[in-house]
């Protein structure tokens, strides 16, 4: 027992060495036992003292990191009270942004503000009733600021320039079934106009030249007609949407038919080319569908890229001015704002009262060429919600970004429904469309100061004329004293004279 004991005893001093013998043994002979040293205790330190430290690193920090250097001078923040936060004014929302505390959409509203209350003061500043049958479709000219086309159930079209309210380029239609659906100009050479209408026809006429025009396509029945059509100039394509939910591609310079598709399953009510994107159409229909197409993949009805789904059929979809929207109008009460790049994404939706009637012209909202207003006419509804009795037949102009109604154009001497309304390329003119009639709405406080102001001009011109006239004229100072030398020095000569014939006489 006892050996064992022994042997144990051995066992454990030979692993329980010490550290500088285990490390001896690895290093050579001639090296140095390395050793530790175990840090020294301090004292634990008191709470005054670690008081006093801190105070004291707080100061050494203070004086070394936030000295301020020699000759410096502390920007001065301005202030930002609360009625600023909530202002419209231009300066304001830049003054904000530079702070970088602006919003986009407050921005927005700065830039579009001043235009709005412009459009308050717009009132009826010219009327015309051409036709015998209710407007179906309106387009500003191109090129001519005050210069509109319009055209009738009865197939009638005009050439109309507001400024001279009784001059029209009149072109006969063929009558009762002969209702111009859809109408654009040819931006190539913008006398010639694009029309589809019920007689079964797509058409280029010539305004001002009544009977010329050239017929791309004729269904010859009265039963299947166009509805709908958009002229794509980058491709030299023309599309034509007809009641069946057939849309047909052609050649815009000859005519040719490419091909024909059934897209939707019923009318096809709209079609549109995106101006930004030459490739992409969008398309409406009664069946309650909006599809958007890459006309580059485009075999059947499956192969739309989105189909926006609604609950009433489509009047319109218009693409913004700046094509990175799209506005549908149904036949309902509802307008419906999509945003790119994903089509399909619902960016607002404007409860309105625009319900459809057999005998009146479908509402369509349109876009402001400049601003992200939309303007729709009002059909006031007694079962639409939110309705008030007395309610009137308004002109309504929505914002886009926020969905409020921010203007509305009344004027008492007309009741009717505005069923197409559209600015004019510049934004200063509004046309709409009233039964038989044709309205420009206009702002008349800018139109009275410019007549106040030409007035007041041709009053000072003539003032400027009167005081123009021959008056008698009455010498002055300066030509008295002129006239005083010139008698001085002729009385000089006369004597120099008699004083040489005097001396001549004498010899």
């Amino acid at each position: 027992m006892k050996e064992k004991r022994q042997k144990e005893n051995l066992l454990s001093r030979r692993v329980l060495r010490s550290r500088t013998a285990a490390l001896s043994s690895t290093q050579n002979f001639n090296e140095k036992v390395p050793t530790e040293k175990l840090p020294d205790e301090k004292p634990k330190p008191t709470a005054s003292s670690t008081k006093r430290s801190l105070q004291k690193s707080a100061t050494d920090i203070n004086e070394n990191t936030w000295k301020t250097p020699e000759g410096f001078k502390p920007p001065n923040i301005p202030a930002v009270n609360p009625f600023g936060l909530n202002s419209c004014n231009m300066v304001h929302r830049l003054h904000h942004a530079s702070l970088s505390i602006s919003q986009g959409n407050r921005l927005k509203q700065a830039v579009v503000q001043p235009y709005i209350q412009q459009l308050v003061n717009f009132r009826i500043h010219s009327t015309a009733s051409p036709f015998d049958r209710r407007v179906t479709a309106l387009e500003w000219h191109p090129t001519l600021p005050k210069t509109l086309a319009v055209a009738s159930k009865s197939g009638d079209m005009v050439m109309w320039n507001y400024k001279n309210a009784a001059k029209f380029d009149f072109n006969k239609g063929v009558g009762k079934g002969g209702a111009i659906t859809n109408m654009t100009f040819d931006l190539m050479e913008p006398s010639g106009v694009y029309t589809s209408s019920n007689e079964g026809t797509v058409c280029r006429h010539c305004l001002g030249q009544d009977g010329n025009r050239q017929v791309f396509l004729n269904t010859h029945n009265m039963e299947h007609w166009y509805c709908s059509l958009s002229v794509n100039y980058a491709r030299n394509l023309l599309i034509a949407g007809d009641n069946s939910g057939n849309l047909t591609m052609l050649d815009r310079k000859d005519g040719k038919a490419l091909w024909t598709r059934r897209l939707h399953k019923s009318k096809a009510t709209h079609c549109e080319f995106n101006s930004r994107c030459d490739w992409l159409l969008a398309t409406a229909s009664t069946d309650n569908t909006v599809k958007i197409w890459d006309l580059r993949m485009m075999t059947d009805r499956k192969s739309a890229l989105f189909v926006l789904n609604h609950k009433k059929p489509i009047n319109s979809a218009y693409f913004s001015p700046d094509s990175t929207r799209l506005l549908t109008t149904d036949q309902n009460g509802e307008l419906r704002i999509y945003a790119a790049p994903l089509w399909d994404r619902m960016e607002r939706s404007i409860a309105h009262p625009h319900r459809f009637f057999q005998h009146l012209t479908p509402i369509k909202a349109t876009w402001h060429p400049l601003h992200d207003l939309v303007v729709v006419g009002r059909y006031p509804d007694e079962n639409f919600p939110g309705y008030r009795e007395g309610e009137k037949r308004s002109i309504d102009v929505f914002d886009a970004n926020t969905g409020e109604m921010v203007c509305q154009l009344l004027d008492p001497s007309v009741s009717g429904i505005a069923s197409l309304n559209k600015f004019s390329p510049s934004g200063d003119s509004l046309a709409s469309g009233m039964g038989y009639n044709i309205l420009i709405w206009k702002d008349i406080v800018k139109l009275q100061q410019i007549l106040s102001e030409k007035s007041r001009r041709n009053h000072d011109d003539d003032n400027s004329e009167d005081s123009r006239a021959p008056q008698p004229r009455i010498p002055g100072p300066a030509p008295r004293r002129r006239r005083r030398r010139n008698n001085d020095d002729d009385d000089d000569i006369g004597a120099m004279k008699k004083r040489l014939k005097g001396k001549l006489g004498k010899r």
